[in-house]
């Protein structure tokens, strides 16, 4: 599948050294590889991709990037989030683009076939921004408060994102709600239109962004509409040293 002749696609992973819980992840070694280079190196194998570029606020990283051949730019380590940063580079790269793919720096098993349905998903609907959705099937997962949860409509845009479990199905014991009802989580990549994620960078913080500490309800409390992409790839993001052992493990 060639890059769409209707759509240019550029993907950015923010890559950030002075993670407070894990400091340095980006660089970690993953059986051979860097965090940062599993990442890149899916992205670069997506086929309806333009460009990608490691958007980093580190030397370091920038170091590495360079080792690996994959472009980077610098960026002002104050920025307060990974989207900041996504949009922070697309501006200072000076250049045009029809969707801006923000895939995190954390998903060393990403896969490209997931970056290509992302854009193919935002090529193909009139959504404002693309992301992929899991079934969830362990009530480990669905009590899991980092666990994102996500309720859809019929048409797959997201009614709602929240850390709690939603729906709450009313009646029944909540060890047995996964028999009754398919619920689903969400999975922290996006694929925004440029003026989108312009908005973002613009508004301000919501209430419900706040209180269940999920930025995409920013965007999403002033009305953006998500279109969500079903998945079956098994990811793990690499929060804690643990999260990397499970990865290790997994490779």
């Amino acid at each position: 599948m060639p890059p769409s002749k209707n759509l240019r696609a550029v993907a950015i992973i923010p890559a950030r050294f002075g993670s407070v819980r894990f400091p340095g992840k980006p660089l970690i070694d993953l059986n051979g590889k860097t965090l940062v280079q599993r990442v890149w190196e899916a992205a670069m194998a997506a086929t309806t991709l333009n460009r990608v570029i490691v958007a980093t606020d580190d030397e370091r990283i920038a170091a590495h990037c360079e080792n690996i051949g994959a472009e980077y730019i610098i960026t002002s380590p104050d920025l307060p989030t990974g989207t900041d940063r996504v949009s922070a580079a697309y501006q200072a790269l000076n250049i045009s683009a029809d969707a801006i793919l923000n895939i995190q720096g954390d998903e060393p098993l990403l896969q490209s076939k997931l970056i290509d349905e992302l854009v193919l998903a935002i090529e193909n609907s009139s959504a404002d921004v693309a992301t992929p959705i899991k079934k969830i099937t362990s009530n480990e997962e669905l009590f899991n408060p980092t666990i994102v949860k996500v309720a859809l409509r019929n048409d797959f845009t997201a009614l709602y994102f929240s850390r709690s479990t939603i729906p709450h199905y009313r009646g029944i014991d909540p060890e047995m709600w996964l028999y009754h009802y398919q619920y689903w989580k969400h999975i922290g990549l996006y694929a925004y239109r440029p003026h989108v994620l312009q908005r973002f960078v613009e508004l301000p913080q919501s209430a419900l962004e706040i209180a269940e500490s999920l930025e995409q309800l920013r965007l999403f409390t002033d009305g953006a509409v998500f279109q969500c992409v079903e998945t079956e790839c098994e990811l793990i993001a690499v929060d804690t040293p643990e999260d990397a052992e499970r990865v290790r493990l997994f490779l």
